[in-house]
């Protein structure tokens, strides 16, 4: 879709208009992390970055992309002869944007409100950056439209609370906050209260939409009507761009927005705002036992998939099959289960040292092949099923390990169990957590660009807050609220080498009661991703004989779980190797 010449013409248009800069967020109206290629076209039109997350600051004579450590490497390939500058945020010496817009004088600033949050553009005025509300996605070409996909019911054995009652719950919560309404623009909220799914953002279960929750003035519903074929009792449902004339009829009532997530272009039609986070957005991040249950159980289905995928690697390895062919193929052993219906996220399967992209993805044309004269394979996938989201990294060892490799992936392994077997005090959250799994890899000067965990969505988005485990703020995530018992997190730790190779492995751990002293109130995590880890990767003489101990349990667990769920007796075969014990 990029082409030098629609970057041209952007600039002339800032020109005319005399902004001196415009910035192209990679967002939607609803502050989504994974977006409809409806709104994903307005940055791909100017610049050929393909990756998830990134800014986009384009002058009256350049342009510039500004993106984290995740993205450096697949961002410096894919803007080559651009014309686009990579600004490499997190990195030492690196100016913030607000802080280089100032440098270089590129105020009046132009940018689509609806596309940033009420806290952003405050932050930017904090910030003294002014930024003019202006939509310039008028010169795109062949634009996607808004998707038209139906809405759908989930089934009631899925589900621990109706709509009806979470909503009771929600309207009471308004009560003490001294509201009278509650706008929810979040589109996993929205899907979440209503026990509704539906197929408008790739591996993202959600529906464009808004949902208006009222003590007086009922709830209503803003979707496309073509998209929903039955009605919803005591919810008013009316056409999806009907929110901007109702807010501005009710803007005096008292309503409750969370100012972190709603888009800047609605919060200011609301004069009566209370600001606070949505009472759904912790509520959705606390499973039920009805969510427990169904998570525990496809998590062992997804973990098979993963077994037989494994077997399928090392029976194919002289083939000459490709990342992509691979990536293909464990989308095959998921779908084996009626249960499957999306993935989670598109597969990342990386040979060698494509694995130190974070996000690599592997395409029919672009894809390398795997064979045993590369070291590893790393592959992070998951599944989105009928009881639950999965989220699971293996680095299966493919070739012979060098004594560094195997260093790294014992550093990695001993940063996952350091968190998997925490006990923790009530009121700590992932900066409390994180530095248990970072201590191996600081120790020796080490560390890798990116957050240590995430919370995970059931039948929902594969990244959830408000739970997370990082050691630095960082705003846009919001995850740093402290873990509960109910909440799903990943630990995904890794080493990321240029040029050599790239080393994560991914749990999912949920979190439970431990138990309680006159000191207080103390919980603990129950890993519930059942997929053996390479033992053959492992430097055994580097773990201690807890860790060792904490590996066998689980793989013993691992087996527990996966060998009553196939008669294949080659299969349960390979799986008691894979989940045999180790020894000193």
């Amino acid at each position: 879709m990029f082409k030098k010449e629609n970057l041209k013409k952007l600039q002339e248009a800032l020109k005319s208009d005399e902004l001196k800069a415009y910035l192209i967020v990679t967002s939607d109206p609803h502050n989504s992390e994974y977006i409809a290629s409806h709104f994903k076209a307005f940055r791909e039109y100017f610049c050929p970055f393909t990756g998830s997350a990134g800014q986009l600051l384009v002058t009256q004579n350049a342009a510039y992309l500004f993106a984290d450590g995740r993205y450096w490497i697949q961002a410096e390939n894919e803007l080559k002869d651009s014309g686009i500058t990579l600004i490499k945020v997190g990195d030492k010496n690196v100016p913030s944007i607000y802080k280089f817009i100032r440098q270089n004088e590129l105020t009046p600033l132009g940018c689509d409100l609806s596309m940033i949050t009420r806290d952003e553009l405050e932050t930017f005025r904090k910030k003294n950056v002014n930024i003019i509300d202006k939509d310039y996605s008028y010169l795109i070409e062949n634009r996607p439209e808004l998707p038209l996909n139906k809405v759908w019911k989930l089934r009631e054995d899925l589900y621990t609370l109706s709509y009806k009652e979470k909503i009771d719950l929600i309207i009471k919560e308004l009560e003490k906050e001294g509201a009278e309404a509650n706008l929810i623009t979040p589109l996993d909220e929205i899907a979440y209260i209503l026990n509704l799914r539906g197929n408008d953002i790739p591996c993202n279960p959600v529906f464009y939409s808004y949902l208006y929750l009222s003590r007086k003035n009922g709830n209503h519903l803003f979707i496309n009507k073509k998209k929903i074929d039955f009605e919803l009792e005591g919810i008013e449902i009316h056409e999806y761009e009907d929110i901007l004339p109702f807010m501005k009829k009710h803007r005096d009532i008292r309503t409750l927005v969370d100012p972190t997530r709603v888009n800047a272009r609605l919060f200011h039609l609301i004069y009566g705002s209370v600001r606070a986070k949505n009472p759904s957005y912790l509520m959705k991040a606390i499973k039920g036992e009805k969510e427990i249950e169904n998570t525990k159980r496809i998590q062992a289905l997804d973990g098979l998939a993963l077994v037989k995928f494994k077997k399928y690697l090392r029976e194919n390895l002289k083939n000459n099959l490709t990342e992509y062919d691979y990536a293909k193929k464990l989308e095959e052993f998921r779908r084996e289960s009626k249960d499957l219906y999306e993935l989670s996220f598109e597969t990342i399967a990386a040979v060698g040292s494509n694995g130190a992209q974070m996000h690599y993805e592997p395409t029919k044309e672009k894809s390398s092949v795997v064979s045993d004269k590369e070291i590893e394979l790393l592959v992070d996938s998951g599944g989105q099923y009928y009881g639950g989201t999965t989220d699971t990294t293996r680095t299966f060892l493919i070739g012979e390990a060098t004594p560094e490799f195997k260093h790294d992936y014992t550093l990695t392994l001993k940063a996952v169990i350091a968190v998997s077997d925490a006990v923790f005090i009530d009121g700590s959250d992932g900066h409390t957590l994180d530095i248990k799994a970072r201590q191996f890899m600081r120790d020796e000067g080490m560390d890798y660009k990116c957050g240590t965990g995430h919370g995970v969505g059931y039948m929902l988005n594969v990244h959830e807050g408000p739970n997370g485990l990082r050691y630095k703020k960082v705003p846009e995530r919001d995850d740093q609220a402290p873990i509960v018992p109910g909440m799903i997190t990943t630990i995904e730790p890794g080493v990321y080498k240029e040029g050599k190779y790239g080393i994560r492995i991914e749990n999912n751990l949920l979190c439970v009661p431990a138990f309680e002293t006159e000191m207080g109130v103390f919980y603990k995590f129950e890993t519930i991703t059942y997929v053996p880890i390479d033992v053959e990767a492992i430097n055994i003489d580097e773990l201690t004989d807890k860790e060792i101990e904490w590996l066998n349990n689980y793989h013993e667990e691992v087996y527990k779980k996966l060998a009553p769920l196939t008669k294949d007796k080659e299969l349960i075969d390979f799986l008691r190797n894979q989940t045999r014990k180790i020894f000193r």
